[in-house]
């Protein structure tokens, strides 16, 4: 607050931690950037206020500090340095060295001033609990005992042992090390250094460079504060994030290399608006120029600063809009809507509107290419330039919108929608059903709306619009397809949680479906809830079947068919896994890097003439396929080995030797799921051979006809092997 001047939104922030005070060094730090700022008469009177809070909560030691700081900063006045001596007596009287370090600043009751206080301040330094510094080669020290009555001091280094000196001795050779000092803090407040390096690391950079009168290298750095501050396993980690955050940082002035840079530290913070500047005359291009502006104007809370940063804003954009289009290079027209949009946001306008600008993104040789909208980087310019598609796009909007649904985003299909239907033009959405309906998992957010606008009535008469059996049959697969999509993906979570509430809901559109539907497609239903698995809605299910036990009971009849004949795909444990795994790296691997390649492919021009293009959309149109038909797959299996297999009974899970009466030949087979075939011995029960065999005994023979022969096959033994 006090970089950005905003010295009113200080005191209401000041007042309101007077009921409560925090951390001192937030404290101590506002002083001392306040009579930066040549305020030190503000300085003072907040100070007081918080020095009597801090006393009143019991505080005295973080009292004391922050009244120790306004005197070092020369900001006290009489009232506040007699203030300090209270406190001084408060917290050392009783200590059995005060009397002798008193006397040496001659601070008594009569010479209260600012060079007795400070002089007493340093001495202290040289009692018990303090850290020293010895300018001859012995390092650092921390004061373990203080002798008045010899007037010596027990030292222990950190290089060495302790040793007892002279007082007069240690003032002469020893410096006092301030409590912020890094090479105290490293004997005392270790575990705040350690905070900082995870939190707050450009502060470690700021106290490593005051050790070197307030600026060093980045292998200087390294030598300071690695391995002891920063574990060198660590130090990649940290190095990255604290050359990031310097860039940010208003204390460090960075110079040198990217690799190797110099930091220096200022005297005084750079105010908000004039480090902005400073990024954006160093920003690589108009969208991080537009980052900028937008970080930092979230970041201040006065008008004045933010006016400034405002016209730098628009300098950069205007300078942008008169070269667009007109020069190699120009800025992308997206990275022109989010400058507008961001201005307007701000009650400023630009010589271009925003919705000129939109069209110009949207819009080429007279075709509408909605999906571009994911070229603006914050969902705010996205959902605003949904606002602006009536004004972009002129008389038919609605109509050419309607047309490409499906490519919009699916973080703003729903406010076009929305849009759409406000416009009275619903209807012109009926004939997207066949487009999406077929596809659930591809057009997820599009077949949930157009669901909700049948739901609501709007298709209600329409010609071409499908019946609701058919919506609900399509709405479920989309239920069933979420579930199993929803394990790491967020939106598609949401998305279901929407979706079972348009189906059970207020709405109660699953209800309305069932209230006349028939076996056939209830049977339909039922089956896809089954498909679903454990994970499936619990209030869709039991909605269904609650309407197969009032009217279709027969449906969960236990059916009479050995499990075999029923629709999943039995296959052993194993063989799921492998299957599973190759889904996997279809899906997680294949798949991205084909998105992947059409992207390069896109970014070498012309796709018409584009062979590395139509290649990479041939192999996605193959591997997305490929999915789908594996997803279905996966959905039907079950294992061999949670079956009952009979007794002397050709079945998945057994081996059966049988003889070829035709060709006098005996064979002998395991028979188990399509995806463990992987030997000679293995046969797949859903192979001509195991379908002709299955269900048989000991003794029986099966015919087979193979090419256009007709084999009798004998079952000579039956034995389980799973």
């Amino acid at each position: 607050m006090v970089r950005s001047e905003d010295i009113s939104a200080l005191e209401s922030a000041w007042a309101q931690a007077i009921s409560q005070p925090g951390d001192v060094a937030a404290y101590c730090r506002t002083v001392e950037a306040l009579c930066e700022q040549e305020m030190a008469g503000k300085a003072l009177t907040l100070a007081g206020e918080m020095v009597e809070a801090l006393a009143a909560a019991g505080r005295v030691d973080d009292a004391r500090a922050l009244a120790v700081a306004v005197v070092g900063n020369k900001a006290h006045n009489d009232k506040l340095a007699q203030r300090l001596y209270e406190l001084i007596l408060k917290q050392d009287s009783g200590q059995a060295w005060f009397e002798r370090i008193r006397d040496m600043a001659r601070l008594t009751e009569n010479n209260v001033n600012a060079q007795s206080l400070i002089d007493y301040e340093n001495y202290r330094q040289f009692t018990e609990g303090h850290v020293l510094f010895h300018r001859g080669g012995w390092g650092e020290g921390l004061v373990k005992e203080f002798r008045p009555e010899t007037d010596e001091v027990v030292i222990d280094f950190v290089k060495g042992r302790a040793r007892e000196m002279p007082l007069q001795a240690a003032i002469e050779s020893l410096s006092p090390l301030a409590p912020d000092d890094l090479r105290a803090m490293q004997i005392l407040q270790m575990d705040q250094l350690q905070h900082m390096m995870e939190h707050d690391p450009t502060r470690l950079i700021q106290l490593a460079a005051r050790l070197f009168r307030g600026k060093i290298t980045s292998t200087k750095l390294k030598e300071v504060l690695c391995p002891s501050v920063v574990p060198t396993k660590k130090w990649a980690g940290y190095w990255k994030r604290a050359k990031a955050a310097a860039a940010h940082d208003p204390w460090l002035q960075v110079e040198g290399t990217a690799t190797r840079p110099v930091y220096t530290l200022r005297k005084k913070p750079i105010s908000l608006s004039d480090e902005a500047s400073r990024e954006m005359k160093y920003a690589a291009n108009l969208a991080e120029s537009i980052e900028i502006c937008r970080s930092y104007l979230g970041r201040t809370h006065d008008a004045a600063a933010r006016d400034t940063i405002l016209g730098m804003a628009q300098t950069v954009i205007e300078a942008s809009l008169s070269r667009s289009g007109t020069e190699t290079g120009a800025p992308d027209a997206a990275e022109l809507l989010e400058g507008i949009l961001l201005l307007g946001s701000h009650g400023r306008t630009t010589s271009v509107t925003p919705a000129e600008e939109l069209r110009v993104l949207l819009t080429e040789n007279g075709e509408l290419h909605p999906e571009r909208l994911n070229r603006l980087t914050i969902p705010e310019s996205r959902e605003h330039a949904v606002t602006l598609l009536p004004e972009a796009l002129g008389e038919g909007w609605a109509e050419t919108c309607a047309q490409a649904l499906p490519l919009f985003p699916a973080d703003v299909v729903e406010g076009v929608v929305q849009r759409i239907v406000d416009a009275g033009k619903a209807h012109l959405m009926v004939g997207l059903w066949d487009t999406v309906a077929p596809y659930p998992r591809r057009h997820p957010m599009m077949t949930y709306l157009m669901g909700c606008l049948y739901a609501d009535g709007h298709f209600d008469g329409l010609e071409g619009a499908p019946d609701r059996w058919a919506v609900g049959r399509v709405l479920l697969h989309l239920v069933r397809t979420l579930t199993m999509d929803r394990k790491g993906d967020a939106m598609k979570g949401r998305l279901l949680t929407r979706l079972v509430s348009l189906m059970t809901g207020r709405r109660e559109f699953l209800a309305r479906i069932l209230q006349d539907i028939s076996k056939e497609d209830c049977a339909n239903y039922f089956g896809i809830t089954e498909r679903g698995g454990p994970d499936f809605p619990q209030e869709i299910g039991n909605t269904i079947l609650r309407t197969v036990a009032n009217r279709f009971p027969e449906l969960t009849a236990k059916p009479d068919k050995p499990f075999w004949e029923l629709e999943f795909n039995y296959v052993t444990a194993e063989g799921l896994a492998r299957r599973r795994e190759e889904y996997r790296v279809l899906v997680e691997e294949k798949i991205p890097a084909n998105s992947k390649a059409i992207g390069l492919a896109a970014s070498h021009g012309d796709i018409s003439e584009n062979s590395e293009w139509d290649a990479a959309m041939e192999e996605q149109r193959n591997l997305t396929s490929r999915a789908t038909t594996m997803d279905e797959e996966l959905a039907l299996a079950r294992l061999i080995e949670d079956q009952h297999v009979p007794d002397e009974t050709v079945a998945p899970g057994t081996r059966v030797t049988f003889t070829n009466l035709t060709e006098n030949r005996e064979q002998t087979v395991r028979l188990l799921g399509p995806w463990d075939v992987t030997t000679d011995d293995v046969l797949n029960y859903k192979a001509p051979l195991g379908q002709a065999m299955l269900g048989m005994k000991p003794g029986q023979v099966a015919r087979l006809e193979i090419g256009g022969k007709f084999h009798e096959l004998r079952i000579d033994n039956v034995e389980k092997v799973i």
